[in-house]
């Protein structure tokens, strides 16, 4: 009995059999992955590389356009304007994704977006102006119409949760952050009895200023395309 219990242990190297370490780190699949995503910033799609296991950069492109109108004032003002506008959405980034957890997909990022983004508007009167029992029309009065954008250069900071390199290739990708874009720089054009208010370009630059931080808030997936030795 002895000597068949010596032979057993003696042939366990060569039997393929190996004991399930609970600390062994998860698969690491270096590569190229290609994404999609959805968010704040548009719609787009995107690449990453692996540079090490805990560090991956990443380019991608977003795009989307939105037209909607709104008025100011009340309907029961004696001049109302009433405002179509398109919000053009368009950026291109590059980021670098730091994963503090060797075991987990939550990262910490930072980079940089190029920004494209805009916002035209046209404006008229909803109704015709009645002043001192003198009615004035619509054309009258006069429209306004404007362009405002933002600094090209815009820093990114934020987090998010996703490793395209580790585990499956295919892997829920989110980011949550912020990118600031600076101040609007508005510029505009009135005719008619709107021409006076042509001055209000910083006056308005000012109430816009909240817009210098925009939140990023992306969905989307991602899938390791190429593995790499490295």
């Amino acid at each position: 009995m002895r000597l068949l219990t010596a032979s057993l242990l003696a042939l366990l190297p060569f039997t393929g059999y190996t004991q399930t370490n609970p600390m062994s780190l998860p698969v690491y699949r270096p590569g190229v992955a290609v994404s999609v995503h959805g968010g704040t910033a548009g719609f787009g799609v995107g690449l990453s590389k692996s540079i090490v296991r805990q560090v991956a950069v990443r380019a991608g492109v977003n795009r989307f356009t939105y037209n909607g109108t709104l008025k100011s004032g009340k309907d029961t003002d004696e001049l109302q304007l009433g405002f179509d506008y398109t919000i053009n959405l368009s950026s291109v980034n590059l980021l670098a994704d730091y994963y503090p957890f060797k075991r987990a997909g939550f990262r910490i990022t930072g980079g940089a977006y190029y920004n494209l983004n805009e916002i035209t508007f046209f404006g008229k009167p909803t109704k015709d102006v009645r002043f001192n029992d003198v009615v004035f029309t619509i054309d009258q009065v006069g429209t306004v119409d404007g362009k405002a954008n933002f600094n090209r250069i815009a820093p990114y900071a934020g987090i998010g949760w996703g490793h395209p390199f580790l585990r499956n290739r295919l892997k829920f990708m989110a980011d949550l952050g912020v990118f600031y874009q600076q101040s609007p720089q508005l510029a505009f054009n009135t005719t008619g009895m709107l021409e006076p208010s042509s001055d209000q370009g910083p006056i308005i630059e000012n109430n816009l200023k909240p817009l210098k931080y925009y939140p990023i808030v992306s969905i989307g997936f991602s899938y390791n395309l190429i593995p790499t030795r490295f």
